[in-house]
C-alpha cells in the first residue's frame, strides 16, 4: 500500500481519542487517564506510554503494513490478533476482533456512541477503564 494511513481522531464526551489499529479505544486505557505525561494514544507519540504498548508488535505490524485497522489487511485475523483478542476476553471480558467487526461492519461513530454509552457508570457518568470491566 501507498504512503502512511491518515489517522484519525474522534470525539465524544469522554471518548476523545485514538482508537487503535487493534480496535482498542485508548480513552479506556488508565495511561490516557493518568494526571502527568498521559498518554495520547497507540497512534500518535510514545511520550507518556506504558512500555508494553511503546513495544506492541500489532502496532508496528500495521504501521509497516500501512493499515489504518487490523481488519484492513490481508493476513487478518492473524495468529498476532487472535492471541491478543484471547488476552483481553480472559482478562477483561473484552474482544478486540468484536471492537474491529462493529467498526468496520457499522463505522467509527456507531462504534464510539455505542462504547459510551455501555461503559458509562449509570450513578455518576464517569467512563470505566478497561482495567475496571471484570
Amino acid at each position: 500500500m501507498a504512503g502512511k494511513p491518515e489517522l484519525k481522531w474522534h470525539s465524544g464526551s469522554h471518548l476523545r481519542g485514538c482508537v487503535n489499529y487493534c480496535g482498542m479505544n485508548c480513552a479506556y486505557c488508565y495511561a490516557h487517564h493518568k494526571k502527568k505525561k498521559p498518554c495520547l494514544g497507540c497512534c500518535l507519540s510514545d511520550e507518556g506510554k506504558p512500555e508494553h504498548c511503546r513495544k506492541c508488535i500489532a502496532k508496528d505490524c500495521a504501521k509497516e503494513k500501512g493499515v489504518l485497522f487490523c481488519y484492513d489487511c490481508s493476513d487478518y485475523p492473524c495468529v498476532l490478533i487472535k492471541r491478543l483478542d484471547k488476552s483481553y476476553r480472559t482478562r477483561y471480558n473484552e474482544s478486540l476482533i468484536g471492537y474491529m467487526k462493529v467498526i468496520n461492519e457499522k463505522g467509527m461513530d456507531f462504534y464510539l456512541r455505542f462504547e459510551k454509552e455501555r461503559l458509562k457508570c449509570p450513578e455518576c457518568g464517569k467512563i470505566f477503564e478497561v482495567s475496571e470491566l471484570k
